[in-house]
């Protein structure tokens, strides 16, 4: 009795936060009578009988205990409860196991309630949005001021670029540099939003949160023919400017909200983007061990998409205990794998039509012919069990589905008819998500976008924004922005030209020493960030100044790399012809392998499809240069670049000052020209295209 009403409340409430889990703290855990004799680095934590001889008692007792790292000292009370209990022979059910069991603590900025702030009262010529006050009252408040204004041509490369994705041609160029309207620029913005090619875009800066492949990963990595449709549908919501409620809705449960739209089954493609272990799935048999831990890491992958894509909240941080640093608990998590117990990744049918005749998608499925061991549910959910420790052997109470804790105003356990399909818990959730009243679903989206922009979010871990994450530099800005967006027409292109047409977007991105000493990572955003090209555009760039872009949009993507089909296939990237028309498409088109990613493109800091990427690695690397020079496909593009350019001018020199016109929308200066010239005499028209394509200005916007 004492054991139970005194010392789990104890440990679980001061100890465990720091002393359970894979890797306890000093390699103790106090999580069983076992673990908790057996000690740690510092030798026994307990010897029943013997408090004396029991460095726990030691560690929490005196006038300036070494334990708990945090918060107050144990009281008196508290360790003479600690002594009485090991006295006795330290009396532990083997039934019992302790977990963390802290008070959540729910005061955290991201946990607030969204209310607008007013728009600081700045005064300045400078402003031209609310977003622009936000950005110079917190300028002035650090001793900062903003940069000029970027010349022409470099906004013009950098909207198109941020918004395409694609250079300017030399047309649209003059167009713009020559047009004296007022409002040419507003105009410019409003013209590339309209451009089919903002879809394919943003919509592979959306993939790379969802982890979309065309492979399934793990050891055999099979071709996954139909998950092409999902894509087509992220770059298609994209150019329609699907309010971002719907856009939610829709890929966590579109087949149950929508399903008089083809849409609505594509969409849940979301759910099952990731890798699925074709092994553990249809060759592992039903009711053994490992067909467990497949489908339980197979849920898991589902509930970590969707809780850091749309609440940016870490909530896989609970699969083996309470999350150590946010209000998570361990029975979240296993309720949330509830809500996608019902549904496997397999192909599924859309559209009107019979059925069997219908087109395939790769989406989120429960009634599926069987393949091996690979069976559907019929669209009743799988029981799911809270595991000790994470252990699939070790399951605990069963658990019912629902979400996180941390919003307690909207609750966190779903009220379904037990008899209902599978397909309630996900419009449930998606609900919850969608909710006016969730704050993370608001600020999570606005700040992906801000991110694309300008190359940091406003806050820098944008899949985080727990205790572990970064703090925001601008939360007054992020809540306006979240406010601004969730109470509007949710529309996308609309924040887009508001961040667009700002201020602080419009900066030159010249360097100030001054500003430098104190803001050197320009977090309060005092000039624009200078980026390099992801390398989907620097690849479509190629192609598209080289004059062999093809711009056809949807459908089955192109390989990019030699096919053979096998027991486990084989992706040669080595016999792939980079002169194949067919492989001109852009970039978010082709088939991305999992588990052989294209060398060329994984050099460029391309994103892993194997696991969900919220922000790219941006490195720079002897390896880019080289492949810049020397891989197959640029020589190929620099050779068809020159054959472009090779009647547009009556000598080298002009031909040149074309292929400077076409790569940068701008003639190059008679210091720039005469060396690339000179190069071309003694090594060619096509190695002088070279050159071009591996200066930095093809490679970086300013």
């Amino acid at each position: 009795m004492q054991f139970r009403e005194r010392i789990v409340p104890l440990f679980e409430s001061r100890c465990l936060r720091c002393h359970e889990g894979d890797s306890p703290a000093g390699e103790l855990s106090l999580t069983t009578r076992e673990r908790v004799i057996k000690g740690g680095i510092s030798g026994v934590a307990i010897v029943p009988g013997r408090p004396e001889e029991s460095s726990l008692l030691d560690a929490v007792s005196g006038d300036e205990p070494a334990m708990p790292k945090e918060g107050p000292p144990l009281t008196a009370a508290e360790v003479a409860a600690i002594r009485h209990w090991i006295a006795a022979g330290a009396p532990w059910p083997t039934d019992v196991e302790l977990t963390d069991n802290r008070p959540h603590d729910l005061n955290w900025w991201s946990l607030e309630p969204l209310i607008r702030p007013a728009v600081p009262a700045v005064e300045s010529q400078w402003i031209r949005t609310p977003i622009d006050a936000f950005i110079l009252e917190k300028l002035q408040a650090n001793g900062l001021a903003p940069s000029p204004e970027a010349d022409r041509r470099s906004l013009l490369r950098r909207l198109y670029f941020d918004l395409t994705g694609l250079p300017p041609t030399p047309d649209e160029a003059e167009a713009f540099l020559k047009d004296e309207s007022p409002n040419a620029y507003e105009a410019l913005v409003d013209r590339l939003l309209a451009s089919p090619r903002y879809g394919e875009r943003w919509g592979r800066h959306w993939l790379d949160v969802a982890h979309y492949g065309d492979t399934h990963g793990y050891d055999k990595d099979k071709v996954r023919p139909n998950a092409w449709p999902y894509r087509d549908y992220v770059i298609r919501s994209f150019n329609d400017d699907k309010p971002y409620r719907r856009f939610l809705a829709e890929q966590i449960a579109g087949d149950v909200l929508f399903p008089e739209s083809p849409d609505g089954v594509i969409a849940t493609g979301f759910l099952v983007a990731g890798p699925f272990d074709f092994v553990g799935q249809i060759e592992v048999a039903d009711g053994t061990l490992a067909k467990a831990i497949t489908r339980n890491l197979d849920r898991d992958d589902m509930v970590t998409t969707v809780v850091n894509t749309f609440n940016s909240m870490t909530a896989q941080c609970a699969r083996c205990h309470n999350h150590k640093f946010d209000p998570i608990s361990q029975e979240d998590y296993y309720s949330l794998q509830a809500v996608f117990a019902g549904v496997d990744r397999a192909e599924r049918p859309y559209g009107a039509g019979n059925p069997e005749e219908a087109p395939r998608t790769f989406a989120a499925a429960s009634d599926f012919p069987p393949h091996g061991a690979f069976t559907s549910t019929k669209g009743v959910a799988r029981s799911i069990r809270l595991l000790k420790r994470g252990n699939e052997a070790t399951p605990g109470d069963e658990v019912s589905p629902g979400t996180c804790g941390y919003l307690p105003a909207l609750g966190s356990r779903f009220e379904l008819d037990p008899a209902a399909n599978e397909g309630a818990r996900r419009a449930a959730l998606a609900a919850w998500l969608a909710h006016q009243d969730n704050p993370l679903t608001w600020r999570s989206i606005v700040n992906r976008v801000w991110q694309y922009h300008f190359g940091r979010g406003i806050v820098d871990t944008p899949n985080d924004f727990g205790r572990m994450g970064s703090l925001p530099t601008h939360p007054e800005l992020l809540d306006w922005l979240a406010v601004e967006f969730r109470d509007g027409p949710q529309s996308l292109k609309a924040l887009h030209r508001l961040i667009c047409t700002s201020a602080v977007y419009r900066q030159a991105s010249l360097g100030n020493p001054a500003f430098e000493s104190s803001d050197g990572a320009n977090q309060f955003l005092w000039r624009m960030n200078r980026r390099k090209l992801e390398a989907e555009a620097v690849r479509d760039a190629v192609l598209a100044v080289a004059g062999q872009l093809d711009l056809t949009a949807g459908g089955p993507g192109f390989r990019a790399f030699e096919f053979r089909d096998d027991e486990s296939p084989h992706y040669d990237y080595e016999q792939y012809d980079p002169a194949d028309p067919q492989s001109h498409r852009r970039s978010v088109y082709r088939q991305i392998v999992r588990s052989v990613p294209d060398p060329f493109m994984a050099t460029l800091d391309c994103a892993d499809s194997s696991a969900a990427v919220a922000k790219r690695n941006e490195t720079l690397t002897p390896l880019q240069a080289l492949a810049m020079l020397n891989n197959r496909f640029m020589v190929s593009m620099a050779e068809r670049f020159a054959e472009r350019i090779e009647p547009l001018g009556a000598d080298d020199a002009h031909r040149l000052a074309t292929a400077w016109q076409l790569a940068f929308a701008r003639q190059p200066t008679p210091e720039e020209l005469a060396p690339l010239v000179a190069y071309a005499e003694q090594y060619g028209l096509a190695n002088a295209c070279r050159v071009i394509f591996n200066m930095n200005e093809f490679v970086f916007i300013d």
